[in-house]
């Protein structure tokens, strides 16, 4: 199951504080290994800072995070608990952001 998190700070530094708290290792400039994972990090181009504080404000946060499961071994249940956990994080970095899930694959 691939998912997105949006975030609203810029992709520099959602790198580095991903850095700073999971093994997440550099494949290309914008490309990443994750707990079994592709993740792609990048600059959300309809970023809009007014906009950003509005109810659907998530769809114009600076960043974009996508991940892509390649471990055949990761489970539903281990892919969302994932992304709750990266959620967690950047809300206790007083962060906002936002998970999306595929609404047909997330089904608690």
């Amino acid at each position: 199951m691939q998912f997105r998190i949006t975030v609203n700070e810029t992709p520099k530094n959602v790198v580095l504080l991903m850095e700073s708290q999971y093994s997440i290792y550099r494949y290309s400039a914008k490309t990443y290994f994750m707990s079994g994972n592709i993740v792609e990090i990048y600059h959300n181009e309809d970023y809009d800072e007014v906009l950003a504080e509005n109810e659907d404000g998530w769809l114009y946060y600076n960043t974009y995070m996508d991940f892509f499961p390649i471990d055949d071994t990761i489970t539903v249940s281990q892919e969302i608990e994932i992304a709750e956990n990266i959620k967690k994080f950047f809300d206790n970095c007083l962060l906002k952001s936002e998970i999306i899930f595929d609404s047909d694959e997330y089904v608690t």
